[in-house]
C-alpha cells in the first residue's frame, strides 16, 4: 500500500497527490474584492438616494462619464458625519481671524444613519463679516467638492457665522456622472471643532 504523504493539513495517498492542492488565500485579491464590495454597496445606496433625478435621460442609472444634460432635474439629500473644520495655527474652539484659511472634511451618507456613499472636502477663506451682522454678511467664502462613487459635484458660495445655519450654494459643475451639472443646494454643517455634533445635511436641486 502506498505510504500517505502530508500536504499542508491534508493527508492523501501518494498516488493521488497530483489531484489535490492545498488552498492558499491571496491577500491582495481579498483586499481588492473587499474594496470592490464597498464601492458596490456605496453605488447602490447612492442610486437609491438619487432616485429619478437622472431618469429623464432614458436611464435611471447613467454610466460613468455620461453628462446629465438638460433633462437631469430633481432633488436629493446627502447627510454627513465626522464633520471637522481646521485652520492653520488655530486651536480647537479658538476664534478665527479675518484672512484665515480653513479646511473642512467629512463622510457622506445616504441617510442620517445610512451607508457611506462618498466624502466631502472644502477649502475656504474666513472673512469675519467685514460689514457687520447684516442679512448679506458672510463669514466664509468656500469651495465644496463632493466625491461620490461615479464622479464629483463641485459647489461654491458664502457661509454665515451661526453654527448649523442654513446656507445656499451654487452647483458649478462636476465630473463623471455629474459632468455639466447645474443647480443649487442648501447646507447645514455642525463642525465638531465649533461645538457641533459632527453632522451635516445637503439638499440638492439640479436644474440641468
Amino acid at each position: 500500500m502506498t505510504t500517505p504523504e502530508r500536504i499542508g493539513r491534508y493527508e492523501i495517498l501518494g498516488e493521488y497527490r497530483h489531484q489535490f492542492k492545498p488552498r492558499r488565500t491571496n491577500m491582495k485579491s481579498a483586499a481588492h474584492t473587499s474594496r470592490r464590495n464597498v464601492l458596490k454597496y456605496g453605488a447602490l445606496s447612492l442610486a437609491a438616494v438619487l432616485g429619478g433625478v437622472f431618469a429623464g435621460r432614458g436611464s435611471a442609472q447613467p454610466g460613468f462619464g455620461e453628462q446629465p444634460g438638460a433633462s437631469a432635474q430633481g432633488t436629493f439629500t446627502l447627510y454627513g458625519r465626522h464633520w471637522h473644520l481646521h485652520s492653520q495655527n488655530r486651536k480647537r474652539g479658538e476664534a478665527l481671524a479675518g484672512g484665515d484659511q480653513i479646511a473642512t472634511y467629512g463622510e457622506l451618507l445616504s441617510g442620517p444613519h445610512g451607508t457611506k456613499v462618498g466624502e466631502f472636502y472644502a477649502s475656504g477663506l474666513h472673512l469675519r463679516a467685514p460689514f457687520g451682522p447684516t442679512p448679506f454678511a458672510a463669514a466664509n467664502v468656500e469651495v465644496h467638492t463632493f466625491n461620490l462613487v461615479e464622479g464629483t459635484i463641485v459647489g461654491m458660495g458664502t457661509t454665515g457665522a451661526a453654527l448649523g445655519q442654513e446656507n445656499i450654494y451654487a452647483v458649478v459643475g462636476g465630473t463623471g456622472r455629474y459632468a455639466g451639472a447645474r443647480g443649487s443646494y442648501t447646507a447645514r454643517q455642525h463642525h465638531q471643532e465649533r461645538g457641533g455634533d459632527g453632522t451635516a445635511e445637503f439638499t440638492f436641486t439640479l436644474t440641468g
